[in-house]
């Protein structure tokens, strides 16, 4: 009789052990990986942003006042602004421009005026806008 109750024993044991381990997986879908692919799934959902640099102007003190059109149906956010010339960036900054759809709206770069440069912006979610003066 002794050997019949370690046998459920360890099939109680194991019972258990796969009960646990299921939990602990369900657990991970539930809590850790459902609600990324929610938050990815969301963010891919988004409208993109469709802007473009109308025009690159001389602010009067030397640095470039960047205007940007809107043209799609979502807000665009832009943080960066870089200057290209020849294929290279040749000076970068900080910018902080937010254009509504359907609106122009403009912002002074921290970097210096060229009429030979391109001017790229770039945004958090891939936004990209670029033109020349």
């Amino acid at each position: 009789m002794l050997g019949v109750s370690e046998v459920v024993v360890s099939v109680l044991l194991l019972l258990v052990t796969v009960l646990l381990a299921v939990a602990v997986v369900s657990n991970f879908f539930n809590v850790v990986y459902n609600p990324a692919q929610s938050q990815f799934m969301l963010e891919r959902a988004k409208p993109l942003c469709a802007a473009r640099v109308v025009a690159v102007a001389d602010d009067g003190s030397g640095y470039a006042k960047i205007y940007i059109y809107n043209m799609g149906t979502s807000v665009c956010e832009f943080d960066r602004v870089y200057a290209i010339y020849g294929g290279a960036a040749a000076a970068s900054g900080s910018i902080y421009l937010r254009v509504e759809p359907g609106q122009v709206d403009y912002a002074t770069a921290t970097l210096s005026y060229n009429p030979s440069w391109l001017y790229r912006l770039t945004g958090p979610r891939g936004e990209v806008a670029e033109g020349r003066p």
